[in-house]
Formats: structure tokens, C-alpha cells, sequence
């Protein structure tokens, strides 16, 4: 068992800027770290208006009316949970005048159970999450459960501290949980193949490949991939970067080459329903 300094620092590896490796990249925009504007006097009830009242103006524009509240509920129900209100809650929330009736819709919504699969939708794109394997035969995965536990992240309001280093390193956490465990399954979210006559060292370098930009794109909001072969470029990053980076993800025990005719491709965890679960607690006791 690896101690927690090394999972953490794991974690942390992601979040922290790269040395620069191309003394032109200093000076571009995306490296460059955001400063806090001088807020203007506050006018209205955020004092972000302020701010595009004043760009705005610079462009003799000025700011759409606020909008109607079938509009309103229509779009809050769309970014927070993915789904339209019903005409109920619509008509019920025009004929609502109180001055909190925003708020209440906003917690409300933040409540559901719906939120989470909203937000995860979004993560689960960005950390490439399947229910099969990729490649030409395309096989079923059964990964349900990460998917799960991202879903009940975002509901629980997990800290994003907390929800990086389950998934990096969940596994590897002194006296880790069955939910660690199953946050650490995005290191096996990757494309695997069982195609014939495939090598086994090549996809192994493809999947480490594959670990390295994803983790990079989702957490740090850039791609690595093009150091793969060669010093980025323009980017602060050297091809010594991309396989130190690699090197975090090589004690992951895999196969290169998979075999179709075997029932479990990659370790596999028995995970038990809710009324087993229970049921293992009193036993526990």
C-alpha cells in the first residue's frame, strides 16, 4: 500500500503548471494566469452586470431585458437537470410573485437526483466513459458502478479534491473504500482490443498514451498528446513531460492484447445490491 503523500501527489500533478519548455509559450493568453478586474460600482443584483453594463456600453450595446419566467424555468430546468418542466411546474411558477420564487426553483432543481446525471454527462465525456471496450469488436463493458459514482458525486457535492483523487488513485488510499475502489476504475476506461494479430507492446504504449492526454484535457483543460513524439511546439511541454507523465500510470497490471473467447477481460470487482450491502453490515457488527 502506497502511502497517502503519493496519491496526493499524484492527484496533484494534474493541477499544477508545467515548467516551461518554449520561452515563447510564457507570453501566450492560455498560460497566463487570470487577475481579478476592478469591479465598478455595483448596480443591479450582481455585480458581474456591472461589468458587461460597462463592456457593453464601450460598444454602445446594452443588456437584453430580463427574461420572461416561462423562459426562465425553461432554461434553469435545461442546464440543471436536462429535462423540460412540466406544464404544472411552468404555470405554477408564473403565478408564483414572491420575491424567492427563483431561488426556491434553482434549489429545488440543484436537489434533484437529475442534477447529477446532468453534470455527469459532461464528465463522462471528458474522462471518454463506454459501456463497451472500443476498437473493431466493440465488446460490452460492465462499468456501470463508475458511472454511478460520479452521478452520486455531483449530487453529494462532492469536494473536487476529494473526487480527483478517487479516480486517480481511489485504490491506493490507506483502508480504501468499496466507492475508492470503484472512482479508480477511470484508469481502465480506456479503448482495449482483442483484435488478431495486434502486439501487445504497441497497445500497451497506445493505452498509456491514452491515460496521459485524457487525464491532462480533463483536469488541467490541455492536451499533452502532441509530446507524445516530440517537444509541443508552442505549448510548455517536452516529450520528457509526457513519458514522466506516463510513468504515474505504469504500476497498472493490463494486457496489451485481450482474448475474445475469455468471459473477463480486466479485473473485475463483485459489487453487492443495496440489501446485501445491509445485510453485510449487521454481519459485520
Amino acid at each position: 500500500m502506497r502511502s497517502a503523500h503519493w496519491v496526493i501527489g499524484l492527484a496533484l500533478v494534474c493541477l499544477l503548471p508545467a515548467h516551461c519548455a518554449v520561452a515563447a509559450a510564457a507570453a501566450h493568453w492560455a498560460f497566463i494566469p487570470p487577475a481579478r478586474p476592478d469591479v465598478p460600482a455595483h448596480v443591479g443584483k450582481n455585480p458581474i452586470d456591472q461589468l458587461l453594463r460597462t463592456a457593453l456600453a464601450k460598444r454602445g450595446l446594452s443588456l437584453s431585458p430580463p427574461a420572461e419566467p416561462t423562459t426562465l424555468i425553461r432554461r434553469l430546468h435545461f442546464d440543471l437537470v436536462g429535462l423540460p418542466p412540466t406544464y404544472g411546474r411552468v404555470r405554477q411558477f408564473v403565478a408564483d410573485e414572491r420575491a424567492d420564487a427563483y431561488v426556491e426553483l434553482v434549489d429545488e432543481l440543484l436537489a434533484s437526483p437529475h442534477f447529477g446525471e446532468r453534470m455527469a454527462a459532461h464528465w463522462l465525456d471528458l474522462v471518454r466513459y463506454a459501456d463497451t471496450n472500443g476498437y473493431h469488436g466493440d465488446n460490452y463493458r460492465n462499468v456501470w458502478a463508475y458511472r454511478d459514482y460520479v452521478i452520486n458525486a455531483f449530487n453529494r457535492n462532492k469536494p473536487f479534491d476529494e473526487f480527483t483523487i478517487e479516480q486517480l488513485a481511489g485504490d491506493l488510499l490507506p483502508q480504501t473504500t468499496r466507492e475508492q475502489k470503484i472512482a479508480s476504475a477511470y484508469n481502465r476506461l480506456n479503448m482495449i482490443t482483442a483484435e488478431g494479430g495486434s502486439q501487445a507492446k504497441e497497445y500497451l504504449a497506445k493505452y498509456a498514451a491514452d491515460r496521459v492526454g485524457t487525464t491532462c484535457s480533463g483536469w488541467r483543460g490541455v492536451t499533452l498528446g502532441c509530446a507524445e513524439c516530440h517537444d509541443h511546439k508552442f505549448d510548455p511541454f517536452t516529450i520528457e513531460d509526457f513519458y514522466r507523465f506516463a510513468a504515474y500510470f505504469a504500476d497498472i497490471t493490463e494486457r496489451g492484447v485481450y482474448n475474445f473467447t475469455e468471459a473477463r477481460w480486466d479485473p473485475e470487482m463483485e459489487l453487492p445490491t443495496e440489501q446485501q450491502a445491509r445485510q453485510l453490515e449487521q454481519f459485520a457488527r
